[in-house]
């Protein structure tokens, strides 16, 4: 009996863990869809980043 009361236990804290997880109140498309925008905010980010390191690298290069 104290095994069933220690798995309910469990059972219970994922449920409420579950509840409090981002974009599990959207649907698959919803989610989808976000995952999607933050792939291509990730993409441009590192992009940008690159192009300026290879922009401030590139004098340095010039020199040698």
């Amino acid at each position: 009996m104290l095994e069933l009361n220690k798995l309910k236990t469990k059972i219970q804290e994922a449920r409420k863990q579950i509840s409090t997880m981002p974009g599990i109140s959207m649907s698959p498309e919803q989610q989808q869809q976000l995952q999607l925008q933050n792939v291509r905010s990730t993409s441009t980010l590192k992009t940008s980043c690159f192009r300026n390191t290879r922009a401030s690298a590139c004098p340095i290069y010039l020199k040698h």
